[in-house]
């Protein structure tokens, strides 16, 4: 199984060599990575190139020095790799030694249950580290308050949990996102990449920590910062912001069928057309409609919020 490691990097100087340490350091060793950056100003290339020149499993991507933004560096990578599998990896977190051998391992038994033709995920924990790597939470999961069980495409729609930094898809699933994946239409990529593989394929998780997942004020989307009992209160008091949250949802499910136009599923089609046609109806109808669907949110919070003001 030749697996390929993504690196996007954007002004990474300060992180990028403990993390590519701890690539380098996996126990399994047999992976390439491609890297690219996306128009750094500090010494990020620098760095990059000097791993290149030590260790041949470190190439460039063709498009690094261009500023696609986070969506459109990874989508250009996923174009650009050849492999079995792709793992996606930030600049700034830490790889648990075994990562990918646990990773891979995991996809070698889900394509054997549904094949390699199937489009495949699977994602795994991790932990939460403050910026200078101090222990957070042993689990984002539990510190988020979301359903391990949550791998279906309805509780997907309107909450994703999986996290692009602990991903590994096979070459069915890269293959749908290099052909439709629009950075310019995605709110994030890992989101668009869960969902396709859900409607086509299959989400499996993996309730392991195996990425320590670096939380700091230049985190494109990171963990909640308060604890379950202050986000509720919190909910309660932020209506406006909890109606854009869920309103972000039906905007993402009609991109993503726009971005598929005529390639769903039977069974995904009908799910996120069905979801769409809820915003229309009354309040108490729709509550009822959603939860019929299975379009629930995972987290006591965040279904607070979706009852509230869904």
């Amino acid at each position: 199984m030749r697996s390929v490691i993504l690196l996007a990097a954007y002004n990474g100087e300060r992180h990028l060599p403990a993390l590519t340490e701890s690539i380098r350091q996996q126990t399994d060793s047999d992976f390439s990575v491609l890297m690219q950056d996306d128009g750094s100003t500090d010494q990020t290339v620098p760095i990059l190139e000097k791993l290149c020149v030590e260790d041949s499993r470190f190439t460039m991507g063709s498009e690094s020095g261009r500023h696609l933004g986070a969506a459109g560096n990874f989508l250009s990578l996923i174009r650009q790799a050849e492999g079995d599998c792709f793992l996606l990896c930030d600049q700034d977190d830490l790889w648990e030694p075994e990562k990918t051998a646990r990773l891979k391992t995991a996809m070698r038994e889900a394509e054997r249950q549904y094949g390699k033709d199937c489009p495949l995920l699977v994602h795994s924990d991790c932990r939460l580290i403050s910026e200078q790597g101090e222990p957070v939470a042993d689990s984002f999961f539990r510190h988020q308050g979301w359903d391990p069980k949550a791998v279906t495409l309805p509780p997907l729609l309107v909450q994703n949990n999986v996290t692009g930094c602990t991903l590994i898809m096979n070459r069915a699933l890269a293959g749908l996102i290099a052909a439709h994946g629009q950075a310019k239409d995605l709110f994030m990529h890992d989101w668009f990449i869960a969902l396709t593989a859900a409607a086509f394929g299959h989400v499996i998780f993996l309730n392991e920590p195996l990425t320590r997942y670096r939380q700091h004020g230049d985190n494109a989307i990171g963990a909640s910062r308060k604890g379950l009992i202050s986000r509720g209160f919190a909910a309660l008091r932020q209506r406006k912001q909890a109606k854009r949250r869920i309103l972000l949802t039906y905007t993402h499910t009609l991109v993503f069928r726009k971005l598929y136009e005529g390639m769903l599923p039977a069974e995904a089609d009908r799910i996120t057309a069905a979801y769409l046609e809820t915003r229309r109806m009354p309040k108490m109808k729709r509550i009822r409609a959603v939860r019929a669907l299975g379009c629930v949110m995972q987290s006591p919070v965040t279904r607070l919020g979706q009852t509230l003001f869904g």
